[in-house]
């Protein structure tokens, strides 16, 4: 059974060569002809994140026994065959074999004959003449008996993007069900695109496999709801046994869930309720891992595996060492539709925070593995003031229903320090935002039972800031003053905070500055102090909001503090057990039925 194919960098997906292999000596390939033309002397080295095999994982958590590697080409090679390991910091190299081989085009076999499993296996290839190498695989024999019948239902949950939906379904079209590549798997995937704007239609979609299905805006919550009630309703006549939750502004090749498809396939009895988590790659930087897998912790998380560089191989062999993981980010999360039960379905939280609560209820253990990721724009480069609203009222939520609350006068120490950080901005609108999903919170399940979701959220974009081009808001803007901003101390000195929180920033004394431009997501206190006008900048978008300094707005803000507060005070406990005990009400499939009015 064919496990992994070897694969090439490629514009529509990823061109950082480093990722995939390494060559020395000369050697011609271009993205249009996957033809690699060996001239004499020259190597290729597939010790690399997506062509290396983590036979650690393979053999743990699948009945993979033997591993073979097999190549097609035209000439002579000489065929090294590697075992890699990370000892420390440093990395291991053990020789397993080395053998030449001919062909006239055809595939040629050889054996990882190796006891040892730590590590990855990988080969590096010689040409001692003129070859042409055109691609191979890893593989395992297996008995039929032994390969379990697997088909994957991709959930995509999208909010007018477009462009990235349709570009990954070409892609799965083109490169699945258009090569002889994948014959065993052709007929085991489907996707659901779950059209939260409802701007797409049939015809966007010439492909069979596509399903789409218009659904309200009720957020990422909602639409990946909708499209697991979907796919679980379809899964007896269609023979679906997983779900693939993907975001809908990312970037994936089509040889991530075949890998996925393949682990599936041949898990052992023991996990075979195991989750795969794919790992968040940057979009802009496309060889730098983001996370892979991550820790809850009462939401403070912790990505595991943060800004490695997967162009060396060190660090994809730090990448083959297991942490503890409670959940997987649902820009890649395959599930078994076995957890997808009438009582067992998502919190409808609207967005962040879902598919940290859903993993925590329902992984046991999640699988994570080089070669199988997504890439998609860093969160640093999204600015949005809804988020304020949602982040800690969903962390307050995910806590509550597990029995994990934060200690009371921790939370309003948290609360507070959020909230004046805005303040001391002149964000004043997201320290309402802040305040108001912590109220929506102590509100109670019975509030979630009967609020209008795309109501609220229509709220909450009305309340916050929005991003605009700068001269449509007629805002006076000076780069130069941006990147004094960014030049300004961090560190303050001990006089200096003590005025800062005496007077709120300076908001109690007269102004000094009239106008300074400041970045709209790394933004500091020092860079708005005594300032009367304030330029949020985002460089990348180079749109932004308008601030100003309101000593009134702040008072009022401060004031709606101590009322929540003294609200925290009375019902903090009392809400936190009322989650804990009737969270279920709100994961039903009677609720979201009428939730998403189905």
């Amino acid at each position: 059974m064919k496990l992994q194919n070897i694969i090439l960098p490629n514009p529509e997906t990823c061109t950082v060569e480093d990722m995939y292999l390494r060559r020395d000596g000369i050697i011609d390939f271009t993205w249009a002809d996957p033809t690699i033309k060996m001239f004499p002397n020259s190597a290729l080295y597939f010790d690399t994140y997506f062509n290396s095999f983590s036979v650690n994982k393979w053999k743990k958590y699948t009945k993979v026994k033997n591993v073979y590697l097999t190549l097609r080409f035209r000439g002579r090679l000489r065929v090294t065959l590697v075992r890699k390991e990370r000892i420390g910091k440093e990395v291991l190299t053990h020789y397993i074999k080395e053998q030449y081989a001919t062909s006239d085009g055809g595939e040629v076999t050889f054996y990882f004959d190796d006891p040892y499993t730590t590590g990855v296996f990988c080969a590096n290839v010689f040409a001692p003449e003129f070859t042409e190498f055109y691609g191979g695989y890893y593989s395992t024999d297996v008995e039929a008996s032994d390969i379990a019948s697997v088909k994957i239902a991709l959930d995509i949950c999208t909010f007018k993007r477009e462009h990235f939906v349709k570009k990954n379904m070409h892609l799965i079209d083109e490169r699945v069900f258009h090569t002889d590549r994948y014959e065993d798997f052709k007929n085991c995937v489907e996707a659901f695109i779950i059209d939260n704007a409802q701007t797409l239609r049939p015809e966007d979609f010439g492909q069979d496999f596509v399903h789409l299905i218009p659904n309200n805006n009720l957020g990422g919550a909602g639409g990946f709801t909708r499209g697991l009630i979907e796919i679980k309703k379809a899964a007896e006549a269609h023979g679906f046994t997983h779900a693939l939750l993907m975001d809908d502004d990312i970037v994936v090749d089509p040889e991530c869930i075949f890998r996925s498809w393949a682990i599936l396939s041949l898990l052992k009895d023991e996990y075979k309720d195991a989750f795969i988590g794919g790992a968040m790659l940057r979009l802009d930087h496309q060889h730098i891992q983001v996370e892979c897998g991550a820790v809850w912790n009462q939401g403070e998380l912790m990505a595991r595996k943060v800004g490695m560089d997967l162009r060396g191989i060190e660090p994809c062999l730090y990448n083959e060492v297991e942490e503890t993981i409670e959940y997987s980010a649902w820009w890649y999360t395959l599930l078994p539709l076995t957890v997808v039960r009438e009582d067992n379905l998502p919190l409808p939280i609207f967005i962040r925070g879902d598919d940290v609560e859903y993993g925590m209820r329902n992984a046991r253990r999640i699988i994570t593995m080089n070669g199988i990721c997504v890439w998609h724009e860093p969160f640093e480069n999204k600015y949005a003031s809804t988020m304020f609203y949602y982040i800690l009222r969903n962390r307050l939520i995910d806590n509550a229903v597990h029995n994990k609350p934060i200690e009371k006068a921790k939370f309003i120490d948290i609360m507070w320090h959020q909230v004046m950080e805005q303040i001391y901005l002149y964000r004043y609108k997201n320290a309402h935002l802040l305040l108001d999903g912590i109220g929506d919170f102590l509100n109670g399940v019975d509030w979630f039972k009967q609020q209008d979701g795309q109501e609220v959220h229509k709220k909450v974009m009305n309340d916050g800031y929005k991003m605009q081009y700068l001269e449509d808001i007629g805002a006076q803007f000076d780069y130069g003053a941006y990147e004094r901003s960014l030049a300004e101390p961090e560190k303050l000195s001990f006089t200096h905070k003590v005025v800062k929180r005496l007077t709120i920033n300076g908001i109690k004394l007269k102004p000094k500055r009239q106008h300074v431009v400041i970045p709209v997501v790394t933004a500091r206190e020092i860079n708005v102090y005594r300032a009367e006008e304030v330029v949020n900048y985002d460089p990348l978008t180079q749109k932004g909001f308008v601030t100003r300094r309101d000593p009134a707005e702040a008072q009022r803000c401060l004031a709606k503090m101590r009322q929540i507060t003294n609200r925290i005070n009375r019902t903090y406990d009392a809400v936190n057990q009322e989650y804990g005990q009737r969270a279920r009400e709100i994961m039903s499939i009677g609720f979201w039925k009428e939730y998403l009015n189905i």
